[in-house]
């Protein structure tokens, strides 16, 4: 089964809503799919620069990770 911004996606983000500043909303598909890789970068990047920032919790599994990047790679199905 495909892997769907509704059903594996947002709730990887979903933890962070309530904290967001990212320049978008990562609860609106449009807005994550438009800046996919731009947050792939962020979400991938260095420890010292990672989103979500280190005082907002944990950083994303490596599993989170995964799924979002298999998430692109299968072209972000809604």
């Amino acid at each position: 089964m495909p892997t769907s911004f509704k059903t594996d996606i947002a709730p990887i983000f979903a933890p962070f809503y309530a904290q967001m500043i990212w320049r978008f909303d990562l609860r609106v598909y449009e807005q994550v799919k438009a800046n996919a890789l731009l947050i792939d970068q962020f979400i991938s990047s260095d420890p010292d620069n990672r989103m979500p920032p280190a005082n907002y919790g944990p950083p994303l599994s490596g599993q989170d990770i995964a799924t979002f990047k298999t998430w692109i790679a299968e072209g972000c199905p809604p």
